[in-house]
């Protein structure tokens, strides 16, 4: 019995350190640092692909204009942008007014063989 209310005693001086502002502050501390790491973690796989596609691309990039370079370059910084472009100017054909012929061609197939399209 005694052990009881001690056990007790112990879970509600607990609740009570817990619920300080203080602890309170440092906890949400701590989430907003193991949140940011396992959205990095998460992250990671895409980020290396898409630097793998813009490294492919480099040879292609460098012939041409500067905001021919800028505008690929966006759309190579994010898979957002990617799907994007890829579904306007690779799949349904689209105009695209910065990049045509056999660089658009070029691009595309190289987004096409990545595996963030699907």
């Amino acid at each position: 019995m005694f052990r009881y209310l001690i056990v007790v005693a112990e879970v509600i001086a607990l609740v009570f350190i817990l619920r300080t502002s203080f602890v309170q502050y440092f906890l949400a501390d701590i989430q907003q640092t193991v949140t940011h790491w396992l959205t990095e973690m998460a992250e990671y796989p895409e980020r290396a692909e898409l630097k793998s596609i813009n490294e492919e691309l480099r040879p292609q990039l460098s012939m041409m204009r500067p905001y021919q370079q800028e505008y690929l370059t966006q759309v190579l910084s994010s898979k957002a942008q990617l799907v994007t472009f890829n579904a306007h100017y690779c799949v349904q054909q689209e105009k695209n007014p910065y990049v045509s012929g056999a660089s658009l061609s070029i691009v595309c197939s190289t987004i096409q063989n990545s595996s963030l399209v699907d």
